[in-house]
């Protein structure tokens, strides 16, 4: 049974039974529940329902995270505090409640550049990295706009390539599934714009965030699920960045990890739901790569065109284009914000991406843009 706030979502297909609901409503999948007696809860890449999941587990005696594990996953105050307490390296930061001002000398102990966020959104809604106190100023408002208190977190920016851990925790023991490279925006957003399985890393570098990963994991308590940690290679070692109780978006925890691996953690997911052991032993070793592409902004949409014969290419997993005819075209800053996007795998690295950007030039042109006056 699959529930989706998105009428067309593809496991519509798939479900022997399918509910429009959004992601807050529990009255309606508390009902939905009862009627199908339910024998677990599982989430893939999605934060929204999470709280909603851990509350209807609760009530229901099913197998999911607790509300206090939940909250630790999405509260980055929270996390960070966590971290810190136990010794699990990540940046430093400092929490200011809704309507404090922030002054100059509060931030003594800090080096710039620094990164402010909310203390609680996603998809990199209101990140921004900051060169000087003025651009806290000029920065802030908009970010606690993405909190849900009006609460945001100035940290430090910690140097290194970033990375995510894609794993499933079953009865306590965490197996790494893949690790996933990760390209950003230019400064100062930090939208990601492509991920590409696997990372390239060493034997020595993986095994030294095998050990802080776990251990991050461990101290947030996320056991029977996914967990998707956003990583950092910094000159003093592997630094956590954030972990979410659930597996990766942007397809990680799907299309990507499927075509490289062979691994379906969506399977793995639904299954240590209901107290099964998943089997998570690679059936494949290839490169995936999901890559985002941008439009000039300021112009609007007149028409996308077909593109299914994107599909005809073999090195394709999937493609899409959010949008539609009189959109307007904005800077990305923020997930949402990216025009589209295609999936593509390969037995090699740099084929892979190379597909992947003459592909997303295809998907480009096939959109026919117009002034904004237009």
């Amino acid at each position: 049974m699959a529930l989706d706030p998105n009428p067309d979502a593809p496991g519509k297909a798939l479900a022997d039974h399918f509910y429009v609901v959004a992601g807050n409503d529990y009255d309606t999948t508390k009902q939905i529940a009862l009627k199908h007696r339910v024998d677990g809860l599982a989430t893939t890449q999605m934060e929204k329902p999470l709280r909603l999941m851990a509350k209807l587990a609760q009530e229901l005696g099913l197998p999911f995270h607790s509300p206090e594990v939940v909250e630790r996953s999405l509260d980055k105050w929270l996390m960070k505090q966590a971290f810190l307490q136990y010794g699990i390296p990540c940046a430093r930061g400092k929490l200011f409640k809704k309507n404090e001002e922030i002054k100059e000398y509060d931030l003594n102990d800090f080096r710039y550049p620094l990164v402010l966020k909310p203390k609680d959104a996603t998809s990199s809604q209101g990140v921004f990295r900051v060169e000087k106190f003025s651009e806290i100023k000029q920065c802030a408002d908009e970010t606690r706009k993405f909190s849900r208190n009006g609460e945001l977190i100035i940290e430090e920016f910690l140097e290194g390539k970033e990375y995510s851990v894609e794993t499933i925790t079953f009865k306590g023991k965490t197996t790494i599934v893949q690790y996933t490279e990760k390209f950003i925006t230019p400064f100062p957003y930090t939208v990601e714009m492509g991920h590409l399985q696997p990372a390239d890393l060493s034997d020595e570098e993986k095994r030294q965030i095998d050990k802080v990963v776990t251990a991050a994991i461990n101290v947030i308590s996320i056991d029977n699920s996914a967990a998707h940690t956003e990583v950092k290679i910094t000159p003093e070692g592997p630094k956590i960045l954030e972990i979410g109780s659930r597996g990766g978006g942007d397809f990680i925890s799907s299309y990507l990890t499927l075509a490289s691996t062979g691994i379906s953690m969506d399977e793995a997911i639904i299954k240590v739901a209901l107290g099964k052991e998943p089997d998570l032993r690679p059936k494949t070793s290839k490169y995936s790569c999901i890559k985002y592409f941008s439009l000039p902004v300021g112009k609007r949409v007149d028409k996308v065109a077909d593109y299914s014969e994107i599909f005809k290419e073999e090195h394709v997993v999937f493609a899409h284009i959010a949008l539609k005819e009189g959109d307007m075209i904005e800077e990305i800053t923020e997930s949402k914000k990216r025009p589209g996007f295609v999936i593509t795998k390969s037995k090699d690295r740099d084929t892979v991406l190379k597909i992947a950007k003459d592909l997303c030039k295809y998907l480009s042109s096939r959109i026919k843009l117009k002034d904004k006056s237009c």
